[in-house]
């Protein structure tokens, strides 16, 4: 933008310095006007565009870091849930969940799967919604 403004002014004190015509001076002046004033507007339209790309990241980012932030909280807690809570995880029935007391104590949520007490499979589907305090 900046650049644009000073082309302009160069080409006006330029065609301001010779014996040139004052009506092609006028002229001059009048399409390079309309030429700043177009690239302008375009700018002003990619920059919208910018700005609300960027109002979305936000709302992205700020969205990402309150579920991040209450992850654990929402989590199941593996060392004292429930069968009934941890029933509620996706894949994990009676018998899962009944694997899953009997494992207790855990001191990461990882000895799921490296203990076997669940599948590869199912922990990839519970891991963002367990927990171990």
């Amino acid at each position: 933008m900046k650049l644009l403004c000073a082309i302009a002014l160069c080409l006006l004190g330029f065609a301001g310095c010779n014996n040139q015509d004052p009506n092609k001076t006028r002229e001059e002046a009048a399409k390079t006007a309309a030429e700043l004033k177009q690239a302008t507007k375009e700018a002003g339209k990619e920059i919208k565009k910018g700005a609300e790309e960027a109002r979305k990241q936000g709302s992205a980012v700020a969205e990402g870091v309150r579920e991040g932030w209450n992850a654990d909280q929402k989590a199941v807690n593996l060392n004292s849930a429930s069968k009934s809570q941890l029933m509620t995880l996706p894949g994990i029935d009676a018998k899962s969940a009944n694997r899953i007391i009997s494992g207790r104590p855990y001191r990461a949520k990882e000895d799921l799967e490296s203990r076997n007490i669940v599948s590869a499979d199912e922990y990839q589907r519970i891991q963002d919604r367990v927990t171990v305090r």
